[in-house]
């Protein structure tokens, strides 16, 4: 076999040192570089596991947080849908109860207006009897031509009869 390596122009000695060679090479890559590489690749391929994993955890927890959060925005739009019914509610009441004192208040106005009407009617119907007894005296006097007398006799008197007059018309 040596010529056959011969004839072909092979070194047979530095080919087998080739060969030695090679895979001593082989041997000391495989311990210093390929172990140490494929460890790496692996602690790579599970750090990328456990942060897609902890990727899918965050993205569960975010989908529930954002149920929750969506949860408590329909809570509170439901309470403040209730805050503002019950806020009408006592805004119409209080508009009926102001409605209420308003139409009390005119009621009480207009019973003072009528009890001062009525006073003041009185009184002018009471100054119009003194003028008239006044007047009634004068007259007197003059037909019968002289003073009466007793004149608070006489304004009693034509008082009286002015009081029966204004009974007998009621």
């Amino acid at each position: 076999m040596g010529e056959i390596f011969g004839q072909l122009g092979i070194n047979a000695p530095f080919l087998l040192a080739q060969i030695v060679n090679f895979v001593v090479l082989l041997l000391i890559l495989r311990l210093v570089l390929y172990k140490p590489m494929l460890k790496m690749l692996e602690s790579r391929k599970q750090r990328i596991a456990e942060g897609l994993q902890a990727a899918e955890v965050a993205r569960r927890e975010a989908e529930a947080e954002r149920a929750r959060l969506q949860e408590q925005l329909d809570r509170e739009r439901r309470e403040a849908m209730e805050r503002i019914a019950a806020a009408s509610k006592r805004g119409e009441t209080l508009a009926a109860e102001i409605e209420a004192n308003a139409r009390q208040e005119a009621a009480r106005i207009l019973a003072e207006a009528r009890q001062e009407a009525e006073s003041e009617r009185e009184r002018i119907l009471a100054e119009a009897q003194e003028q008239i007894a006044e007047l009634a005296l004068l007259a007197a006097e003059k037909v019968l031509g002289r003073e009466l007398a007793n004149r608070e006799a006489q304004r009693a008197f034509v008082q009286e009869f002015l009081a029966s007059t204004a009974t007998a018309r009621n």
